[in-house]
């Protein structure tokens, strides 16, 4: 159940049309503005017919990010740790095997890239590289954990399983050297664990706890724990946290620690955890702006650094702030996540809008990877976080109107 690649893995139904009372399909269209059979409609295009053409058959992979200015898709990358987890989801609501061989081709191109550390010999080994950096990072190697059990479930096959317990090794060794954010393998400087960039405590958590759901091994709890510990150990007095070297917030860090927390509170009932997910999940409330979505960066003075939107990160925080609602109980949360996904719809580009490119195959029903504007790229990891984070709302407001708060 700690999974946070699909409804599904949360033990929640697909909802749709059919499947939802009448009363509760017209509270989700009262709330969000749009009708289900909508956004199911959307999610379907966004599955069905954008993303198959960002994914390279020749190699199994998906490409990085399109460009339409120049129509140029990017060589496949580190996309391909977050873009199987929509075919994942699409797998999980359609059977369409060939979503799950998909997501299946593209972690065999991660496992054979080079940027994935296996050879024995390395103390790395399981680290997920930067591409063109010598540097093993505990977020990609926590999301490639994430990745390959999702595949392993899905499959039964035992190579998924070898894999994500390798990288489940590379994060107790960063936790082992204070919580590393990543591993230098190579460079003038020995190799050695380092603390500056991009501290993911939240993934970790999360990766950590699907391996102990797995195995019932205690030593991935325990070190679930560990990183939890280090959690409420930094974060700053507003609630906050500021992930990038201890100074600055990212939304792309912030719906991992509000899921990781609040997966502690549930594994065991030690209400500081939760009591840490709400100081953060509260400082977002504070802070999400009119039309749903969160300022991108943020100093701990207060200060916004970069006033953009990474559309991709609001559903994804929307997803953290559901699960939170369901250990609470708190409509706030709820809300803010409905504001969430209502703020996802509108930076979809869809036949009807009036966005630039909208002609060009390769970007309708896309997303957005920058609001305001920056260079009109779409890319697979982007729409795996909206598509996600709208069918996580569709199928936990199902729930809710078929049990209640209890969901």
């Amino acid at each position: 159940m700690y999974s946070i690649i699909s409804p599904k893995d949360w033990g929640l139904s697909a909802a749709s049309s059919q499947s939802t009372p009448t009363d509760a399909a017209a509270d989700f269209e009262r709330r969000l503005g749009h009708p289900i059979e909508l956004v199911a409609s959307r999610c379907a295009h966004a599955l069905e017919e954008w993303l198959p053409r960002h994914f390279d058959e020749e190699s199994g992979s998906f490409y990085g990010f399109y460009d339409p200015v120049h129509q140029r898709l990017e060589p496949p990358q580190l996309v391909n740790l977050i873009a199987p987890w929509l075919t994942l989801v699409g797998y999980d609501r359609t059977g369409n095997a060939n979503l799950l061989k998909m997501a299946s081709r593209a972690a065999e191109w991660l496992h054979a890239s080079g940027m994935v550390i296996h050879h024995p010999m390395s103390m790395a080994m399981g680290g997920v590289l930067e591409p063109g950096a010598p540097e093993a990072w505990t977020k990609y190697s926590a999301e490639y954990v994430i990745l390959n059990l999702g595949l392993y479930a899905r499959t039964g096959e035992n190579h998924f399983f070898e894999r994500a317990l390798q990288s489940g090794r590379f994060l107790i060794q960063a936790a082992r050297h204070g919580f590393a954010v990543k591993y230098i393998v190579s460079g003038r400087l020995r190799e050695s664990w380092d603390h500056h960039g991009w501290q993911a405590f939240g993934r970790a958590i999360e990766a950590l706890l699907c391996l102990y759901e797995e195995t019932g091994d205690e030593v991935w709890r325990e070190y679930a724990f560990r990183f939890g510990e280090h959690a409420l150990s930094i974060q700053k007095p507003d609630g906050g946290f500021y992930l990038i070297n201890g100074e600055y917030y990212n939304t792309d860090l912030a719906a991992d620690p509000i899921r990781g927390l609040t997966f502690l509170y549930e594994e065991s009932s030690d209400r500081r955890f939760l009591h840490s997910a709400t100081r953060f999940a509260d400082w977002h409330l504070d802070r999400q702006q009119d039309d749903g979505s969160w300022q991108m960066t943020i100093d701990t003075d207060g200060n916004v650094v970069c006033p953009t939107v990474g559309p991709g990160d609001v559903p994804n925080i929307a997803i953290a702030l559901l699960r939170l609602h369901r250990a609470t109980g708190d409509d706030r949360y709820l809300q803010s996540a409905l504001s969430a996904c209502a703020y996802s719809l509108s930076v979809q580009i869809t036949p009807e809008s009036d966005y630039k490119y909208r002609d060009d195959a390769a970007m309708l029903w896309g997303f957005w990877s920058w609001i305001p504007f920056y260079d009109y790229t779409v890319s697979a990891d982007q729409a795996t976080h909206h598509v996600r984070g709208l069918f996580f709302l569709m199928d936990y407001l199902r729930a809710v109107a078929a049990n209640g708060s209890k969901v």
